[in-house]
Order: C-alpha cells, then sequence, then structure tokens
C-alpha cells in the first residue's frame, strides 16, 4: 500500500527537472523562431500599405498574443505530462495559505531584495556586458514598451511560475527534501534565464520564491511576488535612466530593514493562519460530533 502511494506522486529527479525546463523552453524558442518569423512577413505583406511604424505595432502586438497563446497551450501539455506520472494525481496549488496580510508581506519583501541587491551584488552584475540578444530584446522593448511590459508583468510571470514552481518544485518536494528541492529549483531558474546578469539574480529570487511556494502552497501569492519583482525593476529601472537614481548606502540599509521586516511578518502571519486553520478543523469536527445526536 505504500509503495502505491509513493508511485502515485508525481515526483522528478534533477536530471528529470532540468530537462522540464529545457524542453518547453525549446519548445517555444523553436515554435516562435520557427513559426513566428513567416507569420511576421505574412503581416508585413497584408499590410505593406500602412506606414512602418503601425506595422511595427501591429506585428508587436501579434507577437504578443501568439506567446501568450503559447505560454498556455504548454502549461497545459506540462500540466496533463505531470498528471500521467501520477495517475492523474497531481494538482496545481494555487491558493493553499492565501490572504492577503501574507500578499502584503511577500510585496514588501521583494521590494526590499531589489533594493538589497542592487545597492550590493547588482553594482557588481551590472557591470558585466549585457550578450547581444539582450541587448536586441531591451531595443525592442523600448520600440513597444506597452506589449514589452505586458509580457514582462502579466505572460512571463505566470508562465515562470506554472512551469518552475508550480511543476518542477512541486515534483522535487515529492522527491528531496525541502532544502534541496528549493535549491535545486532555485538554481535552474537562474540558469533558465541564459546570462550571467540575469541568472545571479533569479537564483536568489528562485530560494525566496521557492520557500514562499513551500511555506504556502500559494502558487498565487509566487506570481504576486514575480510579477511585484518586474513591476519594481521596470519602475526603478526608468528612474535611473531618466531621474539619475543609483543605489547608495541608504539604499542599502533601506532594502535590508525592508526584507527583513517582511520576512518576519509573513512567518508571523503565516503562524496566524496556521492557528486559525488548526481552529476550524478542530471546530468542524466538534460540529459533526455534536451533529450525530
Amino acid at each position: 500500500m505504500e509503495n502505491q502511494v509513493r508511485e502515485s506522486k508525481f515526483e522528478l529527479s534533477v536530471l528529470g527537472a532540468v530537462w522540464t525546463a529545457i524542453f518547453y523552453t525549446f519548445i517555444v524558442v523553436v515554435i516562435i523562431g520557427l513559426l513566428w518569423a513567416p507569420f511576421s512577413l505574412m503581416i508585413g505583406a497584408v499590410y505593406r500599405e500602412n506606414s512602418f511604424e503601425n506595422l511595427q505595432n501591429i506585428q508587436a502586438v501579434m507577437g504578443l498574443v501568439g506567446e501568450s497563446i503559447l505560454d498556455i497551450i504548454i502549461i497545459i501539455l506540462a500540466v496533463k505530462k505531470a498528471k500521467k506520472m501520477s495517475d492523474n494525481n497531481f494538482r496545481i496549488k494555487y491558493l493553499g495559505k492565501f490572504n492577503y496580510k501574507l500578499l502584503l508581506s511577500v510585496i514588501l519583501l521583494i521590494i526590499g531584495y531589489y533594493f538589497w541587491y542592487q545597492s550590493s551584488i547588482g553594482v557588481i552584475t551590472d557591470k558585466i556586458p549585457l550578450p547581444e540578444f539582450l541587448e536586441e530584446a531591451e531595443k525592442e522593448m523600448e520600440l513597444h514598451p506597452y506589449s514589452a511590459f505586458f509580457s514582462l508583468v502579466i505572460t512571463a510571470p505566470i508562465f515562470e511560475e506554472f512551469l518552475m514552481r508550480g511543476i518542477i518544485l512541486a515534483g522535487l518536494l515529492n522527491r528531496y527534501s525541502p532544502r534541496k528541492a528549493i535549491i535545486i529549483s532555485s538554481l535552474i531558474f537562474g540558469i533558465y534565464h541564459f546570462n550571467i546578469v540575469q541568472s545571479v539574480n533569479a537564483t536568489l529570487i528562485g530560494l525566496v520564491l521557492g520557500i514562499i511556494y513551500y511555506k504556502t502552497n500559494s502558487l498565487i501569492l509566487c506570481i504576486a511576488l514575480h510579477m511585484t519583482n518586474n513591476i519594481f525593476a521596470a519602475i526603478m529601472g526608468g528612474a535611473t535612466e531618466y531621474m539619475g537614481y543609483s543605489p547608495n548606502i541608504i539604499s542599502f540599509s533601506a532594502g535590508v530593514i525592508i526584507f527583513i521586516g517582511s520576512a518576519l511578518l509573513f512567518f508571523r502571519y503565516l503562524r496566524e493562519s496556521d492557528a486559525e486553520t488548526k481552529f476550524t478543523m478542530l471546530e468542524s469536527k466538534e460540529n459533526k460530533k455534536w451533529s450525530l445526536f
């Protein structure tokens, strides 16, 4: 009986987790690279009478729509695969211990983390030259800021959290200790970004996201944290470019204080949530006892 229960769980080994990340990322790259280019040319032929700027905007919107649809399809395929591996016992853990106090604490947590990171490790990583593909991506984002913002703030966080925490980390947690599973998943998340500048930051954020997912079983909280990070990074990027903001000892100290304070709040609210859950379960048991009479 015990072996049957163990076999019904969705488990991933380290190689399995790496392969899952590579496989579904490969699907995105191949489909966008091989199929979107001809489709983009077709759009250009259809709307050739429009101005170049309008044509570029149309292509950007269509690319965003195509990327969103592709992300949804990949998530569905990944979930189906996980269910098949677990005899249909796999479920995405959406809410878990979600509440608005925990939501507020994780939002503050990531803001504190941003100031701490950018005022310490980020000072070093920002001096590393960006890969050519990232420089081209940034130029493309400047040309189409609205579609780029939607992609960074909506589609990317949702897709990455479903894949990295909802599927990969969930599978690792069923096979390894929580500490090992969280570290492995965060390393995969860092490598997933394919460049040293983003990988260091993504690995550290992956650790935070992994702990939050493990403690709360709430993918919604992880998505909210990821979205907040991307939004805040975009805002501070603008502040750096147009307002001359630069990290300093004050931003570092503020980041450390906010990060530690919000972490303490997070664990406090988590204990409160656990206590409320236990009380509700005891109350439910008492009600069932009395209903028998």
